[in-house]
């Protein structure tokens, strides 16, 4: 699916997790694409990279959930990034237990694919990970202590 802007990019990724297509939410991931996780949910890993660890981060989100759902609230869309106040809700496929949680989530895009995805609690702290970096400094010093979604 080709699309034209970050913020669209960003929007078709989570029609795809809304939908249930993983394959098509791997197709606008680069193949070097780097998931950083926001630490809340447990089960998940720091951070996951390639497509192979990517679809495991989304088998991981979606099996405990018997409804799944992420709505875009906000974007904002700045150089190769776009950024955005998330709202997850899920029922719990054994529990039945309600989830209604808010997050931020940023994302960096290289050649029309997400090449870095990072999850915080808020908008505001997901953004502050995707500030521009100076032409000397290196990504791992701008991503330290960084651990994307869940």
């Amino acid at each position: 699916m080709p699309v034209s802007t970050n913020s669209q990019l960003l929007l078709a990724g989570y029609e795809a997790w809304n939908r249930d297509d993983c394959d098509a939410w791997l197709e606008l991931l680069h193949p070097d694409v780097e998931i950083r996780t926001s630490g809340v949910f447990p089960d998940l890993a720091p951070d996951y990279r390639g497509h192979g660890r990517a679809a495991k981060f989304w088998r991981q989100m979606h099996e405990p959930w018997e409804v799944f759902r992420i709505d875009v609230e906000h974007v904002e869309e700045e150089s190769d990034c776009a950024v955005a106040a998330i709202r997850f809700r899920a029922r719990g496929a054994d529990s039945g237990v309600e989830v209604d949680m808010r997050f931020g989530m940023a994302m960096r895009v290289r050649d029309g694919l997400a090449i870095e995805l990072v999850n915080r609690r808020t908008f505001d702290e997901a953004r502050a990970t995707v500030r521009p970096r100076g032409p000397a400094e290196p990504a791992r010093t701008r991503r330290a202590g960084l651990p994307g979604f869940g």
